[in-house]
């Protein structure tokens, strides 16, 4: 599939790939922000059902529900690569009910640097074909797309040290 756009976020980590892998792996640890309300999710937050692979797995299913300004929010992933501690692939089933993305494939790769580990998140994704999605254009998918990214290396940031600044 040929996606329209796509965001990254890279965070440099002093825990060895194995920990970040273990963290990562967990569809609730890397989808927290999105159980939360906030101004990016309009107040609106998503709930997440796993099949018994619990995403952490090729294969495994992940869901996600929700609601925002009385819209049944919904997406169906997938596990599409899972290499243990190095990367993880997901994307989207069918056509997600969400307000300014549509489908999207995500992924983490963990690399290992001089001083603990790299991690770098991407989503790859298409605009929403929502009424809302489709009248706003790209600027809120681009801003969406750029805060999940950002918000799941803040979470591993929040959870492992980060090296020193050099200056």
């Amino acid at each position: 599939m040929t996606y329209e756009d796509s965001a990254t976020s890279t965070i440099d980590l002093l825990a060895p790939p194995q920990q970040l892998f273990a963290f990562l792996d967990d569809p609730t640890v890397v989808g927290a922000h999105m159980q939360k309300p906030s101004l990016m999710m309009l107040g609106a937050t998503m709930q997440y059902d796993v099949d018994p692979g619990k995403g952490q797995a090729v294969g495994s299913i992940v869901k996600m529900r929700g609601k925002v300004l009385g819209m049944e929010l919904f997406v169906e992933e997938i596990i599409t690569e899972w290499h243990p501690p190095w990367r993880k692939s997901w994307k989207t089933l069918g056509r997600p009910k969400l307000l300014v993305i549509d489908s999207y494939h995500m992924d983490f790769v963990i690399k290992p640097i001089s001083e603990g580990s790299r991690v770098i998140v991407k989503i790859q994704y298409s605009y929403s074909l929502s009424p809302v999605g489709s009248w706003l254009g790209g600027v809120p998918a681009k801003a969406y797309a750029r805060w999940c990214v950002s918000k799941m290396t803040s979470e591993a940031g929040n959870h492992f040290p980060q090296p020193p600044k050099r200056t």
